[in-house]
């Protein structure tokens, strides 16, 4: 099996179609942090709030990372437009990208979870604000340790719109008459990934609303303007 590597066009659209996203979610999430830290800072007070700002903080360079895009691919490399960069520059925005891709949907499954334990605590933070260090540490321990094995292993390589998990030079793993020059075995790291994404973004978030609903439906039962107390209280 052989790869069908792009074309010119195809090249360019993979290099610079992600720059404009990248800068208008870094320039959005500046905002939300300057708003947070300078314009409202009495917000910083409420654990949402800070969880927010936290996860803010994580798509900054996770954004710079995007829009860097294949300008930090070795110089030289085939079929991939506007690579200006080295094998550090590579390995570096892999790096990037491994620890705040993991750490931006843990920030956003918190949210879900403060959501949770604070209209089940009627918004006394001192009975869950507990979770804030554990959230901290969790965002990013796991995109940390992913990211040094795959460093380790020599596993920062062009792929896509710029560095990511692959073997070099490009196509090696599917055309045996190409041999692979970087790029160790790591088992099913990269599966633990994906599906540590999966959960992160599309399982736990609605877990938790769930079982939010039918907490509150239960509560309702005792006192019917308590889920919108508790909603008025968040958004303050």
């Amino acid at each position: 099996m052989t790869t069908a590597y792009p074309t010119t066009a195809q090249q360019r659209g993979m290099a610079y179609a992600p720059m404009p996203f990248a800068l208008v979610s870094f320039f959005s999430s500046s905002f939300v942090i300057y708003h947070i830290l300078f314009q409202e800072p009495q917000k910083r007070k409420r654990l949402y709030h800070r969880l927010v700002l936290a996860m803010n903080f994580a798509l900054l360079p996770l954004s710079a990372a995007y829009f860097w895009s294949t300008m930090a691919v070795p110089k030289g490399t085939p079929y991939f437009a506007g690579a200006v960069g080295t094998v550090n520059t590579c390995t570096a925005q892999g790096f990037i990208s491994v620890v705040f891709v993991l750490a931006v949907p843990t920030y956003y499954g918190s949210l879900a979870l403060q959501a949770f334990l604070g209209l089940k605590n009627n918004y006394n933070e001192d009975k869950y604000r507990w979770i804030e260090i554990p959230v901290h540490i969790i965002a990013y321990l796991i995109g940390s340790v992913n990211a040094i094995i795959i460093a380790a292993t020599d596993n920062f390589n062009p792929n896509g719109s710029g560095c990511w998990y692959a073997k070099a030079p490009w196509g090696c793993e599917s055309d045996p008459n190409i041999p692979c020059e970087r790029g160790g075995d790591t088992g099913d790291l990269i599966t633990v990934m994906g599906l540590t994404l999966v959960f992160l973004y599309f399982i736990f978030p609605p877990l938790v609303v769930i079982s939010l609903y039918f907490w509150m439906k239960k509560k309702q039962k005792d006192s019917p303007r308590r889920g919108n107390i508790g909603m008025s209280i968040i958004r303050e």
